[in-house]
């Protein structure tokens, strides 16, 4: 076998692995993100399902584990993964459910969104949260502007926000024509629309106007009148995040990836050519 040969066997067989991981709906492609890391959470992302889990051992607020679709801080500074640009419309869910056992105490929450950056500084993205195994109260929108903490605003409520759920599917949407993003919620698995929204009406606007990447969570927290996460065993699992409108990208893009393998046999034949040149 010659080696042009063996170079595009290898070649396509890069190029086929390339195109393989273009699929932004399997979570083996999503990173994991630890702020800070602590021995209580873990995670397993097994396809299409992810699972995130508190262990029984205290963990203190402001502490929590999830998955964003990008391997780098932002798109921009990572070598693997997926994004949306800024300049199209797209729109995102996926659904959720906790389990709890062994006497839960204290407060967890969940949420899922969209960001420039992994320390979510340019962010916005809906959440809910449990209190002792239970759901407390609604679900909520919440958004950041360089690092500055937008008003929490509960989704719904007509005089008051109906409750969260134990499971349900969560939505982002944005629009580039206005800087809009929409989060919403629906209290069932697999919704195709949101039945309780908010829109963060030009939010994006006031970011950096960079690459855009999901993101999922969970959150050792203590909001007023509650603990933070104090023990028992808690399991968010994550699945079914589709893509309801708009093309993810790829880092690296898989059209660029492939025409650059496959040069690879090409520069490979013209070196040989040369060399045996050399030597007659």
């Amino acid at each position: 076998m010659n080696v042009f040969r063996i170079a595009l066997i290898l070649a396509l067989h890069l190029a086929s692995g390339v195109i393989a991981q273009a699929d932004v709906t399997d979570f083996g492609t999503w990173s994991l993100v630890e702020d800070p890391a602590h021995p209580g959470f873990s995670a397993t992302a097994l396809g299409t399902s992810a699972t995130l889990s508190a262990g029984d051992v205290a963990i203190p607020a402001g502490t929590d584990i999830g998955y964003q679709s990008v391997n780098g801080s932002t798109p921009q500074t990572s070598t693997s993964g997926f994004y949306f640009s800024p300049d199209a419309d797209f729109s995102l869910a996926i659904d959720y459910a906790w389990t709890f056992s062994n006497s839960p105490s204290g407060f967890l929450g969940l949420g899922f969104g969209i960001g420039e950056d992994g320390d979510g500084m340019n962010s916005a993205g809906v959440t809910m949260g449990t209190s002792d195994g239970a759901p407390f109260l609604s679900f909520v929108g919440a958004a950041r502007v360089n690092d500055v903490d937008q008003s929490a605003v509960p989704l719904g409520g007509n005089p008051l926000p109906p409750p969260s759920s134990a499971l349900g599917t969560l939505f982002v949407a944005y629009q580039a024509s206005s800087g809009d993003v929409i989060v919403g919620a629906a209290t069932g698995l697999g919704a195709t629309a949101p039945t309780l929204s908010h829109t963060y009406a030009g939010i994006q606007n006031q970011w950096s106007g960079d690459g855009l990447m999901p993101s999922f969570f969970i959150r050792s927290d203590d909001p007023p009148t509650l603990n933070a996460w104090g023990g028992g065993n808690a399991d968010a699992m994550f699945s079914n995040f589709r893509v309801l409108n708009g093309n993810p990208i790829a880092i690296p893009e898989p059209s660029a990836a492939v025409a650059t393998l496959m040069l690879t046999p090409l520069l490979i034949s013209r070196r040989t050519r040369r060399d045996a040149c050399r030597r007659r």
